[in-house]
């Protein structure tokens, strides 16, 4: 089996349009996570993102924009059909807008994964695997949840979690709720995929009082 999975967060403020000289504070994170995903495609034959969706919604390989965030920025594979921004998930455009970034050419399909126990979708045995999914929202007063040291703490777990080997913490869903850890079905999923291995690279930051992770599992 080669398939490769990547985590990535997924912020409409990484794209410089919807955050403007702010991108600046984190274009190099931004840079290494196209790294990643170019050297974690690899021998891939296509692309599988997962995300949280409320509707668990699926979504094949289509062509759309980030106007839903008020920048009408082109994102998905050339020669896919269009589809309108409101059909298609967060995750999946922020996805996309990377994969675009790293010129990535490869079919994409999305599945939206909801629920306190998520199913884990099948994926191919070629198949690069994008998992989107942030920590929580509640890391600084100016985050969009209230400052809460169980957010504090939860996040600087999931960060040692890329690099150890073990369970994911999970603090459950009713508190995940609470402290805006809103793509916990994401990571529970991403735990199952990469079965306790550890991240062969891994990147942490937090801006905005939001968790940022990126990491490949090869």
């Amino acid at each position: 089996m080669n398939t490769s999975v990547v985590l990535v967060p997924g912020a409409p403020a990484l794209v410089p349009e919807l955050s403007g000289t702010a991108a600046a504070d984190f274009a190099r994170q931004v840079a290494e996570m196209v790294r990643v995903l170019r050297r974690a495609a690899g021998d891939a034959s296509a692309v599988r993102v997962v995300g949280a969706d409320s509707g668990g919604r699926s979504l094949g390989d289509v062509r759309s924009t980030l106007a839903r965030w008020g920048a009408d920025v082109p994102v998905g594979r050339p020669g896919a059909p269009p589809a309108p921004h409101e059909a298609v998930p967060d995750a999946a455009l922020i996805a996309w807008w990377l994969l675009d970034r790293a010129e990535i050419g490869l079919t994409r399909a999305f599945t939206g994964v909801t629920g306190p126990s998520p199913t884990t979708p099948q994926v191919g045995a070629d198949d690069l695997v994008v998992v989107v999914a942030d920590g929580p929202a509640s890391l600084a007063p100016r985050g969009p949840v209230p400052e809460d040291p169980r957010g504090v703490d939860l996040d600087a777990r999931l960060g040692r979690w890329l690099r150890d080997p073990g369970g994911l913490p999970d603090p459950g869903a009713d508190v995940a709720e609470e402290i805006g850890w809103w793509s916990r079905p994401a990571w529970l999923v991403l735990a199952d995929l990469v079965d306790s291995r550890a991240a062969r690279e891994q990147l942490s930051w937090a801006p905005f009082g939001v968790g940022y992770h990126c990491g490949w599992w090869s």
